[in-house]
Parts: C-alpha cells; structure tokens; sequence
C-alpha cells in the first residue's frame, strides 16, 4: 500500500497497521484511537490515526497496558470538558477500615495488592478476636 495515501477503509487500515481491524475497533472504544473520519458505510481513517495505532503499539511493546496508556498525560481528551472517568474497588476489611484500589491497574499489582490485603485483613481479624477474649 503505498506510504504517501492519506485515507483508508477500516480493512485498508488494519492491514496498512498490521493487525486486525476488530483490534482497531477495540482501540477505538477504549478511546485509544479516533472514531473514523466519515462515520457510516464509507467510514474513512487518516494518516493521524495510523499514527495512534502505532503509538499504542510502540507502547505495548514496551510493557503498558490500555489502561496505562489511556491515563497518560499525553493521552487525546476525548471531546468533553469532564476528566476521564477512574473506577475504584472498596474492601472493607473490618467495619472502621476500608482500602480503595483502582480497579484498572496491571493484573500483577492487583494481585500483589490484594496478597498484601489479604494478610492485613486476617491480622485485624485475629487483632480483634485476641482483644474480645481478653475482655472476657
């Protein structure tokens, strides 16, 4: 295809970028990549949005995740004044403590968060039964 075409088919696209078109598609509701410059049966792309695949790309390759990356500072607003949204778990481990993790960050730190939370949770809990037998 040549380097010098400035619009593309979704499918012209995904080929031009290496990779599937529902990827692209995927890209695109993560808010990772424009919709289509021509929305519809005709949707066209630019040459502006091959290049944010291939920042996305570039980015996978060196470890970030979607999530990552759509918190970046560098990261196109999404055509709205509100802040992008941020989704939070609550564990509340006894009735006067609770932990707030975000919910979008890398699988391997949610699991070492919830290890670390999981050994908190059971040390309150025995805390607490050693402090009521000891009032008895």
């Amino acid at each position: 295809m040549p380097e010098n075409k400035q619009s593309w088919t979704l499918l012209e696209l995904a080929e031009e970028a290496g990779i599937s078109a529902r990827t692209i598609r995927f890209y695109i509701s993560r808010g990772l990549v424009d919709g289509p410059e021509v929305a519809g049966r005709g949707a066209t792309y630019g040459r502006g949005h091959l290049e944010q695949i291939r920042t996305v790309l570039a980015r996978q390759s060196q470890g970030l995740t979607l999530a990552e990356m759509a918190r970046l500072p560098d990261h196109p607003p999404r055509h709205s004044a509100l802040p992008q949204p941020e989704a939070w778990v609550c564990y509340t481990l006894e009735g006067d403590v609770a932990v707030w993790v975000r919910q979008d960050i890398a699988p391997w730190r949610n699991r070492e968060v919830l290890r670390a939370l999981d050994e908190f949770a059971l040390k309150i809990k025995r805390k607490k039964q050693e402090d009521e037998d000891h009032e008895k």
